[in-house]
């Protein structure tokens, strides 16, 4: 009875998923080692929370803008192609960032160029997750493929760290762009699934998903969902230092083992409890998780990012599936692409927004405003009718 299971159970790690789970942690190496830019703003640029937090949404807007159209360039043109360039593109950005010495056009200038090149490898990433995980385990599947990004928050956060500290923020910065490198390397092991030509181009376009009330809702949902995560991961660092706590690593390193332990060991239940029940749970847990930010020196920062990886390490695979589950191969791309759009562009204006309560209000309010907002999406998914059926 076991060994049929098991054989009627598909297969995930093909040699192509994996070669891109690899790829997608090198890059997340890359791209997460830049959670600590408020730290390398506030001690190297002499930036405050209101510079922080513009500098951040400048880079979550321009992925708003890209994502969707980058998303349906990928289902029309494939998806390789643009996991490639972006890796490289996001290489050779990381190197001109030694060259930064005020917060003025030329970070915003990286900023942007960095939030290119990261839609690129999202869009085309994500939709070959979706193309080559078998359906009955894509939830499973779209837990691992963020899974193999989130781990390199905790990874990079404290390497770049530990670096910046003793050999400087140019040799982050350098080690940073060689593991871009290596991932647009590995991602030409990459084999894209064949399409039929007869889908190349159809399906709905751009303009109709978004005129759709189901498009609205999952918005409403996850934009307030990047907010609150925005929230915590920009002003935590901010708050702590103003308190006095100068290693701010350890709240990465917290989020992702929490993250990553509660998908590997827990992801294929995602699939077998349901994507939206398990979404309204890790919602319910992310309400708390950030309104705790703002009792950090009594709860510590470690088990803050315990609750904040727990909550977040369930809730984007399992929504996610809600999402995708049922959209064609010739949509998946702008499907994607609308989806983490939303997700920037509620860090982006919740990077504005919070930057300019913290520093009208303090640190505190940021945390409960954030919190407050994740209640509001709870409730706009439980009266939701997506993924019911499912």
């Amino acid at each position: 009875m076991q060994s049929t299971r098991r054989r009627q159970r598909p297969r995930l790690l093909t040699p192509s998923f994996t070669a891109l789970l690899v790829a997608n942690v090198c890059f997340g190496y890359a791209f997460s080692s830049f959670f600590l830019l408020p730290k390398f703003m506030a001690n190297q640029l002499g930036a405050g929370p209101r510079e922080v937090g513009f500098v951040l949404a400048a880079h979550g807007a321009t992925i708003v803008i890209l994502l969707p159209l980058i998303g349906a360039a990928v289902d029309r043109f494939g998806r390789r192609a643009f996991l490639t360039a972006g890796a490289l593109a996001m290489a050779a950005i990381t190197l001109c960032f030694p060259l930064v010495h005020e917060v003025g056009p030329l970070l915003y200038a990286l900023r942007v160029a960095q939030a290119v090149a990261f839609a690129m490898v999202f869009a085309a990433g994500g939709a070959l997750a979706v193309d080559l995980a078998p359906p009955e385990r894509l939830g499973q599947g779209i837990g691992l493929y963020g899974t193999s990004f989130l781990s390199m928050n905790a990874v990079a956060t404290a390497c770049s760290e530990a670096l910046a500290g003793s050999l400087g923020w140019p040799v982050a910065f350098a080690v940073a762009a060689g593991s871009a490198l290596l991932s647009a390397l590995l991602s030409l092991r990459v084999r894209e699934p064949p399409r039929d030509p007869a889908d190349v181009g159809t399906g709905d376009g751009l303009a109709t998903l978004a005129r759709r009330a189901s498009t609205w809702r999952v918005a409403i949902v996850i934009g307030l969902v990047g907010a609150g995560l925005n929230a915590v991961f920009s002003f935590h660092q901010l708050y702590v230092l103003e308190l006095g706590i100068t290693n701010v690593s350890s709240f990465f390193v917290a989020y992702t083992a929490a993250a990553v332990t509660v998908r590997f060991v827990f992801g294929h239940y995602i699939d077998r409890w349901g994507h939206r029940n398990v979404s309204l749970a890790a919602l319910t847990l992310y309400v708390f998780a950030v309104l705790g930010v703002a009792f950090v020196q009594e709860l510590g920062l470690p088990l803050i990012g315990l609750g904040i990886g727990l909550a977040h390490g369930v809730f984007y695979p399992s929504f996610n599936a809600v999402v995708v589950a049922g959209a064609k191969p010739a949509v998946r791309g702008k499907v994607m692409g609308i989806f983490q759009a939303s997700f920037q562009l509620g860090s982006a204006v919740g990077g504005i927004v919070f930057g300019t309560l913290a520093a009208r209000e303090g640190y505190p309010p940021v945390f409960v405003a954030a919190a407050a907002g994740l209640a509001f999406a709870w409730v706009v998914l439980k009266l939701a009718p997506e993924g019911r059926n499912r």
